[in-house]
């Protein structure tokens, strides 16, 4: 299925965006680093409380017998996964697309790898090590990446036989920029969430102003059904799919704001 990017319409609807906008793709993260660091540098309120604690949770769930797990972050941005990996025992490697993201998370210095490469690469990810990971980890970037099927084949071929792979993202069926959102029905005293579309895959743009720049990011959507079949077909066999939930009031409690799924790889 075609993946079609959406700008702003008249009268709040999306229309196809331009060639040319869709290009800032390849460099709006570059772009945004800075923002981004000052932002989410030691990791948000959602990485910290929600992304973070689910993932390393996922990653010790079925952790090998001996040795230290070795931990491939692809999407890694800032890095902010990499201390909680380390505390494990573990040992970290991450990799990103931007140069400005990977230079920005090699401040911190430490044994921790970073890379730039596309983690969406056709015939796999370009790294100067052969090295194969006990777990892989996308965690809130696997909706930033173009082409999941792509990416979902090359973390299989980074794993060890066994290795799993752990994803965390914005739940796609309830949480697709702007396309869903909350409403009320002051007759029924109601409080519920509004789903526009959710089958077809689609391209949100996001734009971001960084100091006199603006700047354009695209958040990618993709079904359930899209991304369970990716998986399947990238050779891995779901472990385990969790909802996860960020609200306290009633409706919010009732509507997950985020999903992990933990998948092995089968050879």
């Amino acid at each position: 299925m075609s993946k079609r990017p959406f700008v702003r319409g008249k009268r709040g609807t999306y229309v196809s965006a331009p060639k040319e906008e869709r290009r800032t793709s390849k460099t709006g993260w570059d772009e945004m680093a800075p923002w981004y660091a000052g932002w989410a540098g030691g990791g948000s309120t959602f990485h910290k409380q929600f992304a973070i604690p689910a993932v390393v949770e996922a990653l010790t769930a079925a952790r090998p017998k001996g040795g230290a797990l070795a931990v491939i972050d692809l999407g890694c941005g800032l890095g902010v996964l990499r201390e909680a990996v380390e505390k494990l025992g573990g040992t970290y490697t991450g990799v990103d697309k931007s140069p400005t993201m990977i230079r920005e998370a090699k401040r911190k210095g430490g044994k921790a790898q970073f890379y730039i490469s596309d983690v969406a690469r056709p015939g796999g990810v370009a790294l100067p090590v052969t090295e194969k990971y006990d777990r892989a980890v996308f965690m809130f970037s696997i909706q930033d990446v173009d082409d999941h099927r792509a990416a979902f084949k090359n973390a299989a071929a980074l794993l060890k036989s066994g290795g799993e792979l752990v994803v965390f993202m914005v739940h796609p069926a309830f949480r697709i920029p702007r396309q869903s959102g909350w409403g009320t029905d002051p007759k029924r005293k109601l409080t519920y969430r509004r789903i526009d579309r959710y089958k077809s895959e689609v391209t949100i743009p996001l734009p971001q102003r960084t100091g006199d720049t603006q700047t354009t990011s695209f958040f990618y959507h993709r079904s359930l059904e899209s991304y369970m079949g990716a998986l399947r077909d990238a050779g891995f066999v779901v472990a385990d799919l969790r909802e996860i939930y960020s609200g306290t009031k009633d409706a919010e409690t009732e509507f997950p704001h985020f999903m992990l799924i933990r998948a092995k790889v089968v050879r």
